[in-house]
């Protein structure tokens, strides 16, 4: 025996209809807002058109500013949460083969040990990078806190580079600078592995 089945217009009268009973269900409990029906909602702002938008990548008082992922809340940007994101932004760009953007977020000790050259060097003849940073290490010292994790990166050739990249923040202390208090990449040190 196979189900019935509803014809078009049947299946519309008993939606409306269960509708009515609903409606009727809400009014009898005195659950309903008897104002309701006279209500307007009020219309959503009209999006900015093309002359008052900024373009992509620029905040509205033309400045630049870099895509660095999700915005952490301020506790959570101190700790390990915020170095992982740092060292995501910049596996992310060796991943992509944007080594101008993996060497900008590398601060300025691992920048002093390295040229740009020598950093691009590390990945010549690599295709399709591959980079893993697990877990790692969070450690406080002399004022800092340290976040060390092991790196390899991998080519579709199979080819890999193993090592370490270690990030700094310094601790909240009068007369730190605004970057001093951001998580920067201290060193990155890959061998062929």
């Amino acid at each position: 025996m196979q189900p019935s089945r509803l014809a078009p217009r049947q299946s519309a009268a008993l939606l409306a209809a269960l509708a009515l009973a609903l409606a009727a269900c809400d009014r009898a409990n005195g659950d309903a807002d008897p104002q309701a029906n006279d209500m307007t909602v009020p219309e959503a702002p009209a999006p900015p058109t093309a002359a008052e938008a900024p373009p992509q990548g620029v905040a509205a008082d033309r400045s630049p500013v870099a895509d660095t992922g999700a915005t952490l809340v301020p506790q959570a940007e101190k700790g390990e949460p915020g170095a992982r994101k740092v060292l995501l932004d910049f596996a992310r760009a060796i991943e992509f083969e944007d080594f101008d953007r993996a060497y900008a977020i590398l601060g300025d000790a691992a920048r002093e040990s390295m040229t740009y050259e020598e950093f691009r060097a590390i990945f010549d003849g690599m295709d399709e990078i591959t980079v893993a940073t697990p877990m790692g290490r969070m450690e406080g010292g002399a004022g800092s806190l340290y976040y060390e994790v092991p790196t390899t990166i991998t080519a579709k050739d199979g080819a890999s580079l193993r090592g370490a990249i270690v990030l700094r923040r310094v601790n909240d202390v009068p007369g730190a600078t605004a970057e001093q208090l951001r998580w920067h990449i201290e060193s990155f040190t890959v061998e062929p592995g």
